[in-house]
């Protein structure tokens, strides 16, 4: 099999991996959040289980939702699955061919965002279009924020691929820390909620309308509708755990890694995540939700540690 192959194999197994296992990530984040609050929880793989219940269901729709509305869940769920074909997950190193970069990555989430307000404001419900409202004022405090710390990473490395950007800082990446990749890291920990859609900026537990934010959006989809957005959710997730990983923690095997270095390589990508998750999941346990118009002194922090980060690479 030519090398391009190869590479287009791994990119392949790196989605469908994200794919399968965003749902068990959700189920590990509820889990530790049960017990650091004294409580059973639900089992970790409670997620693949509501989704299956949701695929076997049927569909309702409003009377006002258009034709377009039912096709959304499938596009949502696209776009959030081209973005996980980006992220490097077996091995840290660059693809023979070029399959898109970081910035893509961004792009795709935020087209996976505006198609889910779209399909929340097409149905024509009062709660939905506050939902999409929200995530929209929400939106343009996070997606310049993780732009400026894409590139406050790739200027170090002269790239904005997740891969080469990975195998340039090689094996020594934890001494070749400056303060412009502590401030980009901590700006990437503030934005995680947000990204999310965790605690402090929203609840994904809550069904409760003054303080929905993205589950306001899902409220008039349903059956595998309804279950597909909720797998993109999942996605989602992951997804942006594994930027933090790439940009500021890309051990794994290199380019010239056999069968046994893309097991190690899925293993440290395990081993990351689940640190991320467990963050998220403390910090939900440890803070209560924010009012909504102070979210944006939340970002801001984020917004400044980012713009810091930049200005010392540039400087």
């Amino acid at each position: 099999m030519m090398s391009g192959e190869i590479s287009v194999v791994i990119v392949l197994l790196d989605m469908a991996l994200l794919v399968l296992i965003g749902p068990l990530v959700t189920g590990i984040i509820q889990k530790i959040k049960a017990r650091l609050q004294c409580r059973q929880g639900a089992g970790v793989l409670q997620p693949y289980r509501d989704i299956r219940k949701l695929l076997r269901k049927g569909t309702v729709q409003a009377d006002t939702a258009s034709g377009f509305f039912r096709s959304i869940p499938v596009l949502v769920l696209a776009a959030t699955v081209a973005a996980g074909a980006l992220v490097p997950v077996m091995r840290a190193a660059p693809p023979v061919f070029p399959m898109g970069d970081a910035i893509m990555l961004l792009g795709l989430l935020a087209l996976a965002r505006f198609l889910t307000a779209l399909g929340a404001l097409d149905a024509g419900g009062a709660f939905g279009g506050m939902g999409a409202s929200r995530e929209m004022t929400i939106a343009p405090l996070v997606e310049p924020v993780l732009m400026m710390v894409v590139f406050s990473t790739a200027l170090a490395a002269g790239t904005t691929e997740l891969g080469a950007l990975a195998a340039h800082r090689g094996t020594s990446w934890i001494l070749s820390w400056r303060a412009a990749d502590f401030l980009g890291f901590a700006a990437m920990l503030v934005l995680l909620p947000a990204e999310t859609g965790r605690i402090p900026v929203d609840n994904p537990d809550t069904h409760l309308e003054l303080t929905m934010l993205h589950e306001g959006m899902l409220l008039e989809h349903s059956g595998p509708g309804l279950g597909c957005m909720l797998l993109a959710s999942h996605a989602r997730q992951i997804v942006t755990l594994g930027l933090v990983s790439a940009l500021f923690f890309p051990f794994g095997p290199t380019e010239s890694a056999g069968a046994m270095g893309l097991l190690l390589g899925a293993g440290a990508f395990a081993v990351k995540i689940l640190v991320l998750a467990g963050f998220l999941a403390l910090v939900e346990s440890s803070y209560a939700k924010l009012r909504l118009f102070r979210v944006p002194q939340y970002l801001g922090v984020g917004f400044v540690c980012a713009l810091t980060a930049l200005a010392l690479r540039i400087l």
